[in-house]
């Protein structure tokens, strides 16, 4: 990456103005240890200070372009660094290299915050911060452009063994949990589950029913005992998508947060554990948190390794099974997601879901299930990308 041509410049200019002001630093009179050390000798804007102190010290120069000051601010360090009897040399070899990457900016990018974003890419480090913070940036935009928001989406898919080796019972829940409306009269969608395999270019949509048998006339599978509003009803409908109607009948913002809650139990045909699989979830509402918990037999768990993704909506459903196409969209998306494995009787918490343990403890009572024989595989992402989807791929283990 760094063969391109702004990394090579960008990467000249950064070291020679890190070092640079390192020299200017040591300059000084007495010794620079902490930030405060520089703006008190200095006695320049302490934010100022604090940045050219992190400027000399970050190692990774990339990562240094996050506390360049604006050109008026550097230009009263050097003129502060005189007056204390910094070389003039040192100086003009400062100036030099500012004047440089400020140019480079205006090359490559035409504006600070485009050549930081730029820059950041070039540094792991940088990227993972940047990918969280423009993520964050993301979120911000979205809940108002879909007018929903969550702090929690948990999507749970529960694997449940029968008599038969290549037929099993998957039993799925997804949750929005503390669910607002950011604008009035916003419906959302209920998404079916789907099914695809490796020699079927289309999904397909399994047998199922609700986990739970209601009164209610909603075709939808609520799992109404963690659902604290009032169920919406269906509007439209569609081939895999169905149209809820106003999910928020009376306010907006936190006076009318809300869970809402879904599961069903899908019957999965000629579903082979041993061979490659995978789960995934779709994240379409903007969350601050997004979490898929794979529940599976640790029998099971034992003999397989596990591969966390994110794949974003770049790809076509039917693309799932091209690992090529998957690899670029994970390049294009470069996100790394969070991933742990514990038995489930240990996972038994989820920020932002206060009932997780409720949750889990009730789905296995109702499939008369002993917790103790499962294991839970968990993906999570903070300000996940939307859409995209959370994906867990499973594999005979290679040992």
């Amino acid at each position: 990456m760094k063969s391109s041509l702004l990394g090579q410049q960008a990467q000249a200019c950064l070291m020679g103005l890190k070092h640079s002001v390192t020299e200017i630093l040591l300059s000084l009179p007495g010794d620079i240890e902490q930030p405060r050390d520089v703006y008190k000798t200095l006695g320049i804007d302490r934010m100022i200070g604090w940045n050219i102190f992190k400027l000399h010290e970050v190692e990774d120069c990339f990562l240094s372009v996050r506390h360049i000051p604006r050109k008026s601010a550097f230009k009263g360090f050097l003129r502060a660094a005189d007056k204390k009897g910094t070389p003039e040399k040192l100086l003009l070899e400062a100036e030099k290299h500012f004047l440089i990457f400020e140019d480079l900016v205006e090359l490559h990018a035409g504006d600070r915050p485009s050549m930081e974003m730029m820059l950041l890419a070039y540094s792991e480090e940088g990227t993972s911060q940047a990918s969280l913070d423009h993520r964050k940036l993301a979120f911000t935009g979205n809940r108002f452009l879909y007018g929903l928001e969550a702090k929690t989406r948990l999507t749970i898919s529960l694997f449940e063994p029968t008599d038969l080796p290549n037929k099993w019972k998957l039993i799925l829940l997804k949750g929005s949990f503390g669910l607002r409306r950011n604008r009035p009269d916003i419906p959302w969608f209920y998404v079916h589950p789907r099914v695809f395999t490796e020699f079927e270019g289309s999904p397909h949509a399994p047998d199922s029913e609700p986990l739970i048998k209601t009164s209610s006339d909603s075709t939808l599978p609520y799992y109404t005992d963690f659902c604290n509003c009032s169920l919406p009803g269906i509007t439209s409908k569609g081939g895999f998508v169905e149209s809820v109607e106003e999910i928020f009948p009376v306010e907006t913002g936190n006076a009318g947060l809300m869970d809402l809650v879904f599961a069903e139990v899908l019957s999965l045909d000629n579903f082979i554990m041993n061979e490659d699989s995978s789960t995934s979830a779709k994240v379409i509402t903007p969350c601050q948190l997004a979490v898929l918990d794979t529940i599976i037999p640790t029998s099971y768990v034992e003999n397989l390794n596990f591969l966390p993704r994110i794949v974003s909506s770049i790809l076509e459903e039917s693309d799932t099974y091209n690992e090529n196409l998957i690899s670029i969209a994970e390049s294009i998306l470069p996100v790394t997601p969070g991933f742990e494995i514990k038995p489930t009787v240990e996972q038994n918490s989820l920020n932002g879901v206060e009932n997780y343990n409720e949750i889990v403890q009730d789905i296995f009572k109702l499939r008369d299930l002993n917790p103790l024989n499962y294991t839970t595989i968990r993906i999570f992402l903070q300000f996940p990308v939307i859409p995209s989807n959370l994906d867990i791929t499973w594999k005979p283990s290679e040992n």
